[in-house]
C-alpha cells in the first residue's frame, strides 16, 4: 500500500470535534499513525517519535495522537517531510496544454535541440518548476 510520491499538501492539521483544543494530523483522511506510515512509506515508531517529540498525546480510545496546539502538528509533518528521500517527495504542478505539449515534444526530439515554440510557454513552465 502506498503512493507513488508523498504531497505536502496532503498533509493536514484537523481540528479535533471530539477533544476540546486538540489538533491531530490528517493524510489523506487518514489520521492513524499505522496507516499513516504505510501510505508514506516509514516506519510507524519513527512517526510515533516525531509525534511525541512535538507534545503530541495518545487517545488509546479514537486510536489517534492529540496535539495541544496546530503549531506543534504543523511541525511535526515538517521533520516528517525531512525524512523522505526526495525521489518519495512530489508536487502537483497544473499545467496548461501547451504547456504540456512542449514538455511532450522535449522528451520526443530529447538530443535533437528542434522544439518550435514560444518562449513565454517554455518561461512558465519553468516559473511552475522553481516554485
Amino acid at each position: 500500500m502506498g503512493f507513488d510520491y508523498v504531497s505536502e499538501s496532503n498533509f493536514i492539521v484537523r481540528k479535533s470535534g471530539r477533544e476540546s483544543d486538540s489538533y491531530y494530523i490528517d493524510y489523506l483522511g487518514v489520521y492513524k499513525v499505522t496507516e499513516i506510515a504505510k501510505l508514506v512509506r516509514l516506519e510507524a515508531p519513527l512517526l510515533k517519535e516525531k509525534y511525541l517529540k512535538y507534545g503530541a498525546v495518545y487517545f488509546d480510545e479514537l486510536d489517534v495522537y492529540y496535539f495541544s496546539r496546530a503549531e506543534d502538528a504543523k511541525s511535526a509533518i515538517e521533520e516528517i517531510l525531512k525524512k523522505l528521500k526526495s525521489s518519495q517527495k512530489g508536487r502537483i504542478i497544473q499545467l496548461t496544454e501547451a504547456e504540456i505539449e512542449y514538455i511532450r515534444q522535449a522528451l520526443i526530439n530529447e538530443g535533437v535541440n528542434n522544439i518550435r515554440v514560444s518562449s513565454k510557454v517554455k518561461d512558465n513552465i519553468f516559473k511552475k518548476l522553481n516554485s
